[in-house]
């Protein structure tokens, strides 16, 4: 292992369950918290705005809402999908702002 696999490694064990950005080498970015961290990879899990998208084409009947599984003022949380990145394909890791 070089010196940069081992330094992602360690950097990824502490920002573990935390909010990051992953530059990789080939110029690809990704952003989510830190899911799992192994020998060989880091393991995302990269929010998805699935469900806000499915809010566009809402009934507006309020009786409707029960079958979508919310009411008004409830906010359908967000789906997360797991991408694993080896440590060799990483160039930079960073921490990033979360508001809720």
């Amino acid at each position: 292992m070089d010196t940069n696999t081992n330094l992602h490694q360690q950097v990824s064990w502490n920002c573990m369950n935390k909010y990051v950005g992953i530059t990789t080498t080939d110029g690809q970015s990704f952003d989510g918290f830190i899911a799992h961290v192994d020998q060989n990879y880091v393991t995302l899990a990269v929010p998805s705005n699935e469900m806000v998208e499915r809010l566009n084409g809402m009934p507006t009947h309020e009786s409707a809402y029960r079958q979508f599984g919310f009411r008004p003022g409830f906010f359908p949380r967000r789906r997360f999908f797991p991408r694993r990145i080896p440590f060799f394909g990483i160039s930079d890791i960073f921490l990033l702002p979360f508001f809720i």
